[in-house]
C-alpha cells in the first residue's frame, strides 16, 4: 500500500471511489470528474478566490495495485483582524470499509501535516462554510453522515468528539393544503434563479406592512447537477418572529412555500434543524416529514 499526495491523474480514481462510498447517503448523487475537480482546486493551486480555499491544502491517498482504499482532505483556516486565530480542517475523510489501516494510515499522515502549523484543534465534516466542506456532499448544513458509520467509528477512535448535530427530515412525493395562521397576515411569493433546473423561493409574511416571518427554499439543484436532484425542495430557513410565535404562522409558510414549489414541478421536499430542536422537529413530522438522516461534525483538541 502507497500513501500519495493528490495529484489530477488519479482524478477518475478518486471520484469512482467517492461515489462508490457515498451512494447510500442521502442526497448524494454521483459526481462527476470535472465536478471533483473543481474541490480539488485549492490543492492545486488552480484558484485564487480565498472564500472557496482553505490555507494549504493537501489530500492523502492510499492505493494499493490502483485501487484508491481511503483518501483525507484537509488544510487549515486563518480568521479574525490579524488571522491571529487559526484551526485544522478535515474537509473529507472516506475508506472503504474493511480498509481500516489504510484509513488510519491517511488520517495519522494527515494530522502530522496540520500539526505543522501549530493547529490548536483540527475540525472534521464543520459544514458553517463553503471552504469546509464539498459543495456537492449532502444539501447545506450536512455533516457527516449516520450511514458513513465506519467512518465516525473511526474519528472517535483518534480522539475526535462529536460537538453538533444536523438532522434531516425528508417528505417524498409531498402533498399540502395549506391552513392560514390566525394571523391576519399577508404573504409574498420572491423567485430567483439558481444553480438548480426549478427557481428558489422566498416566502414572506408581513403583518401592518411589516415582515414577521420567512420561509426560503432552494432547489436541490444548488448542491447536485444530477436530475434526481432538480426534484427536490430544500428549506434552508424558517422563521417567525418570537411574538408572533404560537399562532400556526409558521406551518403556514412552509406549506403555503411548498404549495407554490409544487407547481413549478418539485415533487419532495426536504430540511434539517439541530438535533436538539424538538419543536421544528415535532412541527416537521407532524406535517409528514420523516427523519432520514443524522448528520455530525467532530473536534480534536490538539496539545501544544
Amino acid at each position: 500500500m502507497d500513501i500519495i499526495q493528490y495529484t489530477p491523474d488519479i482524478l477518475s480514481s478518486l471520484t469512482l471511489f467517492y461515489n462508490q462510498l457515498t451512494a447510500d447517503v442521502p442526497h448524494c448523487y454521483p459526481v462527476k470528474e470535472e465536478e471533483f475537480d473543481i474541490m480539488m482546486h485549492g490543492v492545486t493551486g488552480q484558484t485564487d478566490n480565498a472564500d472557496d480555499v482553505l490555507d494549504d491544502e493537501s489530500v492523502f491517498v492510499a492505493i494499493l495495485n490502483g485501487k484508491v482504499l481511503a483518501f483525507i482532505h484537509v488544510g487549515h483556516h486563518r480568521y479574525g483582524d490579524d488571522r491571529e486565530v487559526h484551526e485544522g480542517v478535515i474537509r473529507f475523510l472516506g475508506y472503504e470499509r474493511g480498509e481500516r489501516q489504510a484509513a488510519q494510515t491517511v488520517l495519522e499522515k494527515a494530522e502530522t501535516y496540520l500539526k505543522s502549523f501549530n493547529v490548536p484543534k483540527i475540525i472534521a465534516f464543520c459544514s458553517n462554510a463553503r471552504r469546509y466542506r464539498y459543495d456537492f456532499y449532502h444539501f447545506k448544513f450536512a455533516k457527516l453522515s449516520y450511514t458513513l458509520d465506519h467512518i465516525q467509528a473511526l474519528l472517535g477512535h483518534n480522539g475526535y468528539i462529536p460537538r453538533y448535530c444536523q438532522v434531516f427530515l425528508d417528505w417524498n412525493n409531498y402533498a399540502v393544503s395549506p391552513i392560514p395562521s390566525s394571523l391576519q397576515v399577508t404573504l409574498s411569493v420572491d423567485w430567483k434563479e439558481g444553480y438548480g433546473q426549478r427557481p428558489n423561493c422566498t416566502v414572506l409574511a408581513h403583518l401592518n406592512g411589516e415582515k414577521v416571518g420567512a420561509c426560503e427554499s432552494v432547489c436541490g439543484g444548488e448542491f447536485s447537477s444530477h436530475p434526481n436532484a432538480q426534484d427536490w425542495v430544500y428549506t434552508e430557513w424558517l422563521g417567525v418572529d418570537h411574538e408572533f410565535q404560537g399562532n400556526g404562522l409558521g406551518k403556514y409558510l412552509l406549506l403555503y412555500s411548498l404549495q407554490e414549489m409544487q407547481k413549478v414541478g418539485y415533487r419532495h421536499a426536504s430540511l434539517s434543524t439541530e438535533c436538539n430542536e424538538y419543536l421544528p422537529i415535532l412541527l416537521y413530522t407532524n406535517c409528514g416529514y420523516r427523519v432520514v438522516d443524522w448528520t455530525y461534525d467532530y473536534v480534536k483538541d490538539i496539545p501544544n
